[in-house]
């Protein structure tokens, strides 16, 4: 597929890191009780399962993907515009970070479609990894899928504790990296997860509440994955 500096682009792995750390990662081992159906640790525990096991459906009904995706990307777009030039001062090596935040908010606008849709089809084939690519976005896609798979094997996560509101929750998730190079690119990391009751009574998760709280341990993240993987 290329180097990472032609097929990775930055702002989707950063993206990436954000939302699939919400999701992929929590089937390394996340822990919920047995729970009534319509709660915030059923809807986790069946995010997990559906993850697992690939069920879309499941996912579908337990994830408002659009939703998630999209705020996800907007909030670390506009945290990366934001501090473009503090980037450029930690990562000198890293010339996407060298441009000033009027240029990076109008190029990320102007990408915001595509981005979107690209984050759509990661998910997709991580769900379906029978499918075959067609396109260079779609082998962008399956590729970032598969690094999805990768990261797995050395992250868990475990629900801390859940904080309920009317008609909502918040579900604080560590997730921790193991011993490997893939587990210390991320050695730990909170994310508080916002999730939404469904006139049925059903939650689903909308939301990653702590984008800026996550947001330079992620940026860290990728910059040794970038490391990691040779790219230069």
């Amino acid at each position: 597929m290329g180097n990472g500096r032609e097929a990775g682009w930055w702002p989707g792995r950063m993206v990436l890191g954000m939302v699939l750390g919400a999701l992929v990662l929590m089937v390394g081992g996340i822990v919920c009780a047995q729970q009534a159906q319509q709660t915030p640790e059923y809807a986790l525990r069946e995010i997990a399962h559906a993850l697992e096991s690939r069920d879309a459906e499941a996912l579908d009904r337990y994830v408002a993907e659009d939703v998630l995706l999209t705020s996800s990307y907007d909030e670390g777009t506009a945290l990366l515009a934001r501090d473009v030039e503090k980037l450029a001062t930690l990562y000198p090596d890293d010339w996407f970070f060298r441009h000033d935040t009027e240029f990076m908010t109008s190029y990320l606008r102007g990408r915001r479609v595509d981005d979107l849709a690209l984050l759509s089809r990661v998910v997709s084939f991580y769900m379906h990894p029978e499918a075959t690519p067609v396109s260079r976005a779609d082998g962008q896609a399956h590729w970032l899928a598969t690094e999805c798979e990768t990261f797995l094997a050395h992250y868990t996560a475990h629900v801390d504790a859940i904080e309920q509101r009317q008609g909502e929750a918040i579900a604080q998730v560590t997730v921790t990296g193991d011993e490997s190079d893939y587990g210390r690119l991320v050695p730990q990391l909170t994310l508080r997860l916002l999730l939404r009751q469904e006139g049925d009574g059903h939650y689903e998760l909308t939301r990653v509440e702590n984008a800026e709280e996550i947001f330079y341990p992620v940026v860290k993240g990728v910059e040794d994955y970038w490391t990691l993987q040779g790219w230069q």
